[in-house]
């Protein structure tokens, strides 16, 4: 019942983060934080990490859709927070925060013994924000192709 309640409170979190809502944002980044140690009751048990990382592996780790649509998602919040500056500046601060918290998101797992600790887990991640940056730019090109009035 509390996973639930939790699931609600990132979903709610989440939509009001697309919008410029830095208090959501930042919540939901909060949130997302401490939910690693909240969900083993704050009881570490540190677990070694994979450093193994090659060209197989790396295109194997594609396979995670998981860690791919979520980290896209949050590039995509992240870049919602950042509207009104340049482009770059945009699209860089979203993808330091993309590749921040899947960074953290694997020291967090090799922390608490919660899920596997892996290098390799950070090419789904990067593949995450490149298509969040891709569905940036493609929303950028077509907003500022319906901005020119047509004659």
């Amino acid at each position: 019942m509390i996973w639930a309640l939790i699931t609600v409170v990132f979903v709610v979190l989440g939509a009001m983060a697309f919008r410029p809502s830095r208090r959501a944002y930042f919540a939901f980044v909060a949130l997302g934080v401490f939910f690693f140690p909240a969900r083993v009751g704050f009881h570490f048990h540190p677990q070694p990490c994979e450093w193994a990382l090659n060209v197989p592996l790396a295109l194997f780790s594609l396979t995670n859709y998981k860690h791919i649509v979520l980290i896209a998602i949050f590039f995509l919040m992240t870049s919602a927070q950042m509207r009104g500056v340049r482009a770059r500046t945009q699209l860089l601060a979203a993808l330091g925060a993309a590749v921040a918290m899947g960074i953290y998101v694997e020291l967090a797992q090799g922390l608490t013994g919660q899920g596997h600790c892996r290098l390799r887990d950070l090419v789904p991640d990067l593949a995450g924000a490149v298509v969040g940056t891709a569905i940036v730019m493609f929303r950028n090109l077509y907003t500022s192709r319906r901005a020119v009035p047509r004659r």
